[in-house]
């Protein structure tokens, strides 16, 4: 569904069968675009994700898309959404996790995180994959001061989760390069959420166990 709060006739299906625990994400551009990706289920309960946007300000929506062929089959909801952020060029970057098979032949399948990037919101590039430990989850993805892809998502490991974060800058074919980095808290630490501030960029995070848990936030610089 969508909606305008300023607006009480604009609630509309968008489309049917999407997986309704993972989180849905959208984005604006300044002019009056709408974006918005989810993770839909497709035939054989193929969990990937979707994508649809709109350049009237959510008046019309373009049909879905598939962002990428993952075939995550899966009975039942990964509860691990995808995040998207639009740049001043109407680049359409998305970053989302999904299972993949495991480093061997005879290891489990694991989960990994990955980036995918569209010019028009017709096509997305291949996947890329962004480095992560453990099970990445609740990845969120902003824009730094000079345009660079900034990513936080926390990682089950050893136990518990951290947070983590990871840099994207383009090389000289046009395509993010991640360099990765642990966010530090001695404590369990999930669900990150980024935003710029100045210069800079402040990650947030839950820290701490169920019942105990506490805001922490840390700065990074350019």
């Amino acid at each position: 569904m969508f909606a305008r709060l300023d607006r009480s006739d604009s609630s509309r299906q968008l489309t049917g069968g999407v997986c309704y625990c993972c989180k849905t994400a959208i984005a604006t551009d300044a002019a009056g675009g709408v974006y918005t990706a989810w993770r839909h289920v497709y035939e054989g309960n193929v969990r990937d994700l979707a994508f649809t946007k709109s350049s009237d300000s959510g008046r019309t929506f373009a049909p879905p898309i598939r962002v990428s062929n993952d075939n995550w089959v899966l009975d039942g909801c990964p509860e691990n959404g995808p995040a998207l952020a639009v740049d001043d060029a109407k680049r359409i970057h998305v970053v989302w996790p999904t299972l993949v098979a495991g480093a061997t032949a005879t290891s489990e399948p694991t989960l990994a995180l990955f980036y995918a990037m569209s010019l028009d919101g017709r096509q997305f590039t291949a996947r890329q994959r962004i480095p992560a430990e453990g099970f990445p989850r609740h990845p969120q993805i902003a824009l730094g001061p000079a345009g660079e892809l900034l990513v936080a998502w926390d990682e089950q490991a050893k136990g518990t989760r951290h947070v983590a974060f990871a840099r994207g800058t383009v090389d000289g074919k046009g395509a993010p390069r991640f360099a990765r980095q642990q966010i530090s808290d001695i404590a369990r630490a999930e669900y990150p959420v980024l935003t710029r501030v100045g210069d800079g960029t402040l990650v947030a995070w839950t820290s701490g166990s169920i019942g105990q848990t506490v805001i922490r936030t840390q700065r990074i610089q350019p």
